[in-house]
C-alpha cells in the first residue's frame, strides 16, 4: 500500500519528517525488526493487524498511531486506549469521494437515470420525462449526520435541496451546523424523502438491522435507497422482499451484509438494484489523499501542535 497511499514524493517528505526505522509488510516482520522498541509512531492502513496488548509490549516506545485509511474499529483495542497511544485516523481524506458518490448518485436518482437506463436497454426506446422529480427543490433524507454525511449535505446546497438527517447521537448545534433539518424520527425521514442515504456504523447489537421492513416500506413513491455504510445496517433479507413488492424504489448498494452477496442472493437478479462493489471510499489517485493528510498529522506531532484527526475511545465506536 505504500506506493499506493504516499507515491514518491509524499513518502520522501515523511522520510525527511521522521525517520523510517521499519517499513514491515506484516506484524511478524515488525515484531522481528531490531528496532522495533524505538519506534514512536506506528503508520498503518487497510489490512492492518490487531494492536493487542502481546503486540503493543514488543513497542514499548510507541505514543501514536497514524491510521491511513478511515475506521479504526478494527485495529485498535482496548490497550491503546489504557496505555495512552494518540489515535489519527485518514478517515476525514477517505470520506471525501464517499460523499461525492452519494452526491453523484443522488442527481441521477432525482434525474431518474438508474430506471431510464434499464427501461431503454430492456425495451429500445423513450420512457416519458412525465413525473421525473428533477434535482432541484427536491427532500434527501441523511441517516446520521457523520463526517460523510455532513460532506453530503454541503454539496446538496448546489441542488437547492432540501437535506432532512436523523442522528440521535447529534446535539441540535451539529444539524444547524451543518444546514439540515433534524427529523424527529426514522419514520418521517423515510417517509418523506426522495432519495435516502444511510451513513449510519455498524455497532453490533445497537444498529444491526436498523432499517427494518417496515420502515423501508415508507418510502415514497420512486424513492431511492443509498447505502455506503455498512450493509448489515439495514435488514437485507427485508429490503429483497420490499424491492420485490416495490419495482418503483430503487436501491444503489456499495455495501451489503456478506460481500460480495452469496451466488444466489436475489441482489443480483432484482431490476432496480445497483451493486457498485465498495468503490464509493478512495480508490486509485484518491488514495494518495490519505497518505497526504499522514504526512500532515506527523509534522504537526513533530512540532508539538495537537493533531486535526484524533479519534477517541469514545468516538471511534460511532464510526462506520
Amino acid at each position: 500500500m505504500r506506493d499506493n497511499l504516499f507515491g514518491t514524493a509524499c513518502w520522501q517528505e515523511l522520510a525527511r519528517v521522521a525517520d523510517v526505522v521499519s517499513v514491515s509488510l506484516d506484524i511478524g516482520a515488525l515484531l522481528e525488526h531490531s528496532g522495533r522498541k524505538e519506534v514512536d509512531v506506528l503508520i498503518t492502513s487497510w489490512g492492518a493487524p490487531v494492536l493487542t496488548a502481546e503486540t503493543l509490549d514488543e513497542l514499548p516506545s510507541l505514543r501514536a498511531v497514524l491510521h491511513a485509511a478511515g475506521s479504526v474499529r478494527k485495529l485498535v483495542t482496548d490497550a491503546v486506549w489504557e496505555r495512552g497511544i494518540l489515535v489519527m485516523s485518514a478517515a476525514d481524506a477517505n470520506n471525501e469521494p464517499v460523499a461525492e458518490f452519494v452526491y453523484a448518485h443522488t442527481v441521477l436518482a432525482l434525474k431518474d437515470v438508474h430506471r431510464r437506463a434499464r427501461i431503454i436497454r430492456e425495451t429500445r426506446s423513450l420512457p416519458t420525462v412525465e413525473g421525473i422529480p428533477g434535482i432541484r427543490r427536491r427532500r434527501v433524507g441523511l441517516v446520521s449526520l457523520g463526517s460523510v454525511a455532513r460532506k453530503v449535505a454541503d454539496r446538496m446546497q448546489r441542488l437547492d435541496t432540501e437535506v432532512l438527517a436523523w442522528d440521535p447521537h447529534q446535539q441540535d448545534e451539529a444539524f444547524v451546523e451543518a444546514g439540515v433539518a433534524r427529523a424527529v424520527d426514522l419514520r418521517t425521514l423515510m417517509s418523506g424523502c426522495d432519495v435516502v442515504s444511510v451513513h449510519t456504523p455498524l455497532i453490533p447489537g445497537v444498529t444491526e438491522g436498523l432499517l427494518t421492513g417496515e420502515l423501508l416500506r415508507l418510502l415514497p413513491q420512486g424513492a431511492t435507497l443509498v447505502n455506503t455504510a455498512r450493509g448489515g445496517v439495514i435488514d437485507e433479507a427485508a429490503l429483497i422482499s420490499v424491492l420485490g413488492e416495490r419495482p418503483d424504489l430503487y436501491a444503489v448498494l456499495d455495501v451489503t451484509t456478506q460481500e460480495p452477496p452469496a451466488p444466489d442472493s436475489l441482489l443480483y437478479t432484482l431490476p432496480n438494484v445497483m451493486l457498485t462493489g465498495h468503490v464509493a471510499g478512495t480508490v486509485g489517485g484518491e488514495r494518495r489523499a490519505l497518505g497526504r493528510l499522514v504526512v500532515d498529522e506527523l509534522r504537526r506531532l513533530g512540532e508539538g501542535l495537537p493533531p486535526l484527526h484524533a479519534v477517541s475511545s469514545h468516538s471511534a465506536p460511532l464510526r462506520a
